[in-house]
């Protein structure tokens, strides 16, 4: 008696609904999923990543060598007093680190960079200060800084790096907050609180 080996309906019709429904399902509703779907949509539209090691940033580095470093990045600078320094350079990216991300700031005093501000959509930012913590704990390995962040004033958690301090919003954004990671230079930060008055 010949052996049937057709395969039944019902099982090709389920292989085909996994087939087509299982990457959307991953897409629509995993975060990694999601974060690779706007990835894909960042790159379809053109807009530069900022792959930047943060951590290691110091105040030596220079417009002209940032721009020869991340020569798609598109910046935009202008002269002038600002919060960090004398000069502002701001562009549009796509992502940071293989993270969807929205704007990027170079804060310049005096032709050293000063500070540094990404800005990002704010359903990333737990996963942002994940990254960040990843990056401090290596740093942590070779006794730069300490793992656990201090919360400073306003709720921001800051943490040492190699000249400076990475900061981010603690816990979760209300809806006043700006979903951004900064970076500022240990000189910045020396000047700052030169500026700031004593206790009366």
């Amino acid at each position: 008696m010949a052996r049937d080996f057709k395969i039944p309906r019902l099982y090709k019709t389920l292989l085909a609904l996994v087939a087509v429904l299982g990457p959307i399902y991953w897409l629509t509703l995993t975060e990694d999923g999601q974060r690779r779907a706007d990835l894909t949509l960042m790159w379809i539209l053109g807009r530069p990543s900022f792959d930047a090691a943060l951590e290691s940033f110091t105040d030596r580095l220079t417009e002209t060598r940032l721009r020869e470093s991340f020569p798609a990045i598109d910046l935009h600078c202008s002269n002038g007093a600002n919060p960090f320094g004398d000069r502002l350079c701001g562009a549009g990216i796509g992502s940071f680190n293989q993270y969807p991300a929205r704007g990027l700031s170079l804060f310049f005093d005096q032709g050293r960079l000063s500070a540094v501000k990404v800005l990002y959509p704010r359903t990333y930012h737990a996963r942002i200060r994940g990254w960040v913590e990843r990056r401090v704990a290596r740093l942590g390995e070779g006794g730069t800084g300490p793992m656990t962040p201090p919360v400073v004033d306003g709720g921001v958690a800051a943490w040492r790096v190699t000249d400076g301090v990475l900061m981010l919003k603690d816990g979760d954004l209300g809806r006043s907050d700006e979903p951004a990671l900064i970076w500022l230079s240990a000189a910045t930060l020396a000047a700052r609180s030169a500026a700031a008055p004593g206790p009366a």
